[in-house]
């Protein structure tokens, strides 16, 4: 860009700036090393750091040509930055409610932008301003901000995880549950205006091709917005003396400000210290098996082709793996089996199209069905050949994968994953994951979570006190189903057992346990024998029934549910006239208290281990970095010098859940127990096992 065009850019820039006051406040823009000297010290008197970045995508890793990023490198193209003084807001200068007054001011830094003075030293503006934010020891505020820091220190080395304070897509989750959390919606909803956006910056490079002053205009609205929000949900969540007394919704917004205190922003922090870290993947490893797998489909195509004498031709191979078109390939062959009499349509979706689901495929493989077979095992190849190229094209230049677990967009609280799901990892697929020279792998998971929390909250005293002896509940349903001692139970009777406490757990049908049984435990059963196991599981645990029946009327009167510190669920469908919709908003009514709570403990015991968790007695435990979590499992990375003391330390932590839930005003009477294992990979626990003592340290 010469001279004379940079001299348009900032004078426009400027003009658009001046008296700029709506909508979002008036702008500054950061054109060179005096104007970033302005902002550093803009940063250590300001009350907060609202900051936002716009990049070329998604992959903060991403190479020019490479698979993800449609092919873009990964560049921070501007950065915002909403700056509230501290001064002001501490003498009421500015109410941010009437837009009366003097209102924040926002910084605007173009970095990479094909129009920008700083874009032959971008990464350098942004370490310091990275680094200014760590010095100056103030809150960093966000929408989504694991996104922005983890941007930061892939493209800086900067690590802002400390200085996160507030995430406003999660507090907009835990206000309510059923708003749409993005931005732009909410800001439009709650402070009467029209939305802005002009452009779509989701596709790769798009904010590179965008005018930089509309690119400018369009990010101080975002940052200038999300203090607006943060701001609402503080004055919504913590209230003061002088509103007392307080009314039942108050009493419950404030239980929501002690979930966002001491679990849902230590978690965010924590997480963005697991996805920066990352995961190293044993590239060879997942090589070999991707040879292993492609073997299995082409074998399973080899066995239709003996059966009808027509298969699908392989396509081009793709980072040597041949492929087929699986969905098509899939039709043609069910087609084929069917006319052959080798399939049965036994289900059909709410469309009226045949299920092909894995229950019916089971199913029917246990007849004797060769189609059925074949297909299961050219589905599972498939699928792990679909897990296995993800994994390659998404590592980082050292091999490591930097999944991104989503907090916020989950209405009970837990977490999901992403790019890739790891949660979805197969027992058999974990191997895929080693720890960095010099370090082993720990595995802790808790046991039976989801039914000791379900014990606590129904208040079943035969469950409870069975959880307070060390019993295992399974043996005992098993003995009860089979109408003999516990310590008589096959393993296929305490199979079976299982998948009757967990099926039934949120009040599934006989018919509906069933299906369960088979899709997630692979045990067949027979209507009466699913009839059976869902009356001795009611009877065995006594108070079970009741805590169903009293949720669902609670929920009715109430319209949402909440967990035991407070997190809450609305519930509209309910009223629906739909009766799936209706239906299922009563299991969600059982389930989200339950598997809610389940989750913020397994979040509130990471943040322990890795020391984020405010008001924690114990400081971080030193040397362990959790690269993953799994619902109710964690694993972390340790030195191998120290793994035995580490894994001592971190069951404790795990169990010694009434110390981190005290601030939240619960406390459990049913003991939580943590399993410890430990390994050179990730699943293989080659070092320790859980059924083992404890190492001695």
């Amino acid at each position: 860009m010469s001279i004379m065009d940079l001299e348009k850019v900032v004078s426009r820039a400027r003009k658009a700036a001046q008296g700029s006051h709506t909508p979002c406040g008036p702008i500054t823009w950061v054109w060179g090393k005096e104007d970033l000297k302005a902002l550093v010290r803009a940063i250590h008197a300001s009350q907060k750091v609202v900051m936002d970045l716009e990049t070329t995508g998604l992959d903060e890793y991403a190479e020019a040509g490479g698979d993800t990023n449609g092919g873009y490198p990964a560049r921070i193209v501007l950065a915002s930055l909403t700056l509230p003084n501290a001064e002001r807001a501490a003498a009421g200068a500015y109410n941010w409610r009437t837009f009366d007054g003097e209102q924040p001011m926002t910084y605007l830094v173009p970095l990479s932008h094909p129009a920008s003075p700083l874009l032959g030293a971008w990464r350098k503006a942004m370490a310091i301003i990275g680094r200014e934010i760590n010095r100056s020891g103030k809150p960093f505020v966000n929408a989504n901000i694991k996104f922005d820091a983890r941007w930061v220190f892939a493209q800086t080395g900067v690590d802002l995880s400390d200085r996160i304070e507030w995430d406003t897509t999660v507090s907009s989750q835990l206000v309510d549950t059923e708003a749409r959390t993005r931005l732009k919606i909410r800001a439009a909803r709650d402070f009467g205006i029209e939305e802005w956006d002009d452009f779509d910056l989701g596709t790769p490079g798009a904010a590179e091709r965008v005018d930089l002053i509309q690119l400018g205009e369009y990010a101080a609205r975002d940052t200038y917005y999300t203090w607006k929000i943060e701001e609402e949900h503080r004055d919504q969540m913590f209230l003061t003396g002088d509103e007392e007394p307080f009314d039942s919704d108050d009493i419950q917004m404030a239980r929501l400000g002690k979930v966002a205190t001491y679990v849902a922003m230590p978690t965010v922090k924590t997480l963005t210290k697991v996805e920066q870290r990352g995961f190293l993947l044993d590239v060879d490893w997942v090589h070999a098996k991707i040879e292993e797998m492609d073997a299995l489909r082409l074998k399973a195509c080899e066995d239709i082709l003996g059966l009808y004498g027509t298969a699908p031709a392989p396509a081009p191979a793709k980072d040597g793996v041949t492929t087929a078109a699986t969905s098509k390939w899939f039709q043609g062959f069910v087609d084929q089996a069917i006319e052959a009499g080798d399939l049965r349509v036994t289900a059909r979706t709410d469309s009226g199209n045949a299920q092909w689901n894995k229950a019916v495929l089971i199913a029917q493989q246990r007849q004797g069905s060769p189609a059925a077979d074949a297909l299961l095992r050219h589905r599972d190849a498939t699928k792990t050949l679909e897990f296995l190229r993800s994994w390659l094209e998404l590592r980082d230049p050292n091999n490591v994968i930097h999944a991104t677990y989503n907090v916020g967009f989950v209405k009970t609280g837990r977490l999901s994953c992403s790019s890739p799901n790891l949660q979805q990892c197969a027992s058999s697929l974990k191997p895929a994951f080693i720890p960095r020279p010099g370090h082993v792998l720990l595995d802790l998971d808790y046991s039976q979570v989801e039914l000791r929390v379900a014990a606590f909250v129904s208040r079943s005293a035969p469950m409870i006190e069975a959880f307070q002896r060390g019993d295992d509940l399974h043996r005992l349903l098993a003995a009860k189903i089979a109408g003999k001692a516990p310590e008589d139970v096959t393993s296929l009777e305490r199979k079976r057992a299982k998948a009757g406490n967990f099926g039934l757990l949120y009040g599934m049908s006989p018919g509906g346990f069933q299906s369960y049984a088979a899709t997630a435990y692979d045990v067949s059963l027979t209507l009466a024998e699913a009839q059976a196991v869902h009356s001795a599981f009611f009877e065995m645990w006594d108070g079970m029934r009741q805590w169903h029946e009293r949720s669902k009327r609670r929920a009715y009167e109430r319209g949402y549910v909440t967990s035991p510190i407070g997190r809450t669920q609305w519930l509209s469908d309910l009223y629906s006239k739909s009766s799936f919709k209706s239906s299922h908003a009563e299991r969600n009514a059982l389930n989200s208290p339950v598997q809610g709570f389940g989750s913020d403990l397994m979040q509130m015991a990471a943040a322990s281990i890795m020391g984020t968790l405010p008001g924690y007695p114990l400081p971080k435990v030193e040397g362990a970095h959790v690269v993953a979590t799994v619902h109710d499992e964690i694993c972390i990375e340790v030195p191998e010098d120290r793994w035995q003391e580490i894994l001592v330390e971190c069951k404790r932590r795990m169990e010694d859940v009434n110390t981190f839930l005290r601030p939240l005003d619960c406390q459990m009477d049913v003991p939580i127990v943590a399993g410890p294992s430990a390994g050179t990979r990730w699943g293989v626990h080659d070092l320790h096992d859980e059924d083992d003592p404890l190492p001695q340290v």
